[in-house]
């Protein structure tokens, strides 16, 4: 099986520019990773392991052979459709997000989402995930992080 440079090349950048991230995170950002309360380095350390995970991803996709879409093929018309919904979509949701707050405008836009721009006529997804999705979000950043979620103007 042919192996995908693209892959290859991909998550070997990822992966080494996660590695510099979180050098200079801990170089240039003053406070400690572990303790109660979030500190400036907390986010973009957190962001740093996202992108190495992500490039063990891309590295992974490389050893099993994927390869990138076609690129002859181009993009098709629903894919732009879809592109655009998901824009304008996302600029409502930031409306809504500011009147209703976190807790009741994410459940509903990710259900938005998964119904009408990803057409899942399954009930499991489109009712549970935008559940299991918003709780899991809540966790990491009330909980674990303990930082604000926006709370909305109305309640």
């Amino acid at each position: 099986m042919e192996k995908s440079k693209f892959y290859l090349a991909l998550g070997s950048g990822v992966l080494a520019f996660s590695i510099i991230w979180i050098a200079l995170v801990f170089l240039t950002i003053e406070g400690d990773i572990g303790t109660y309360a979030n500190t400036p380095r907390t986010v973009p350390f957190f962001l740093g392991c996202c992108m190495a995970i992500l490039g063990f991803i891309f590295l992974y996709q490389a050893k099993l052979g994927f390869k990138p879409k076609d690129a002859i093929q181009g993009i098709f018309d629903n894919e732009f459709k879809n592109i655009t919904i998901c824009v304008i979509f996302f600029l409502v949701y930031a409306f809504f997000l500011e009147l209703f707050g976190f807790l009741i405008s994410t459940p509903v836009a990710i259900f938005l989402l998964t119904r009408f721009v990803l057409n899942e006529k399954g009930w499991k997804i489109n009712f549970l995930f935008p559940v299991c999705m918003t709780g899991t979000i809540y966790v990491v950043f009330i909980i674990l992080l303990n930082s604000n979620l926006p709370k909305g103007t109305l309640f």
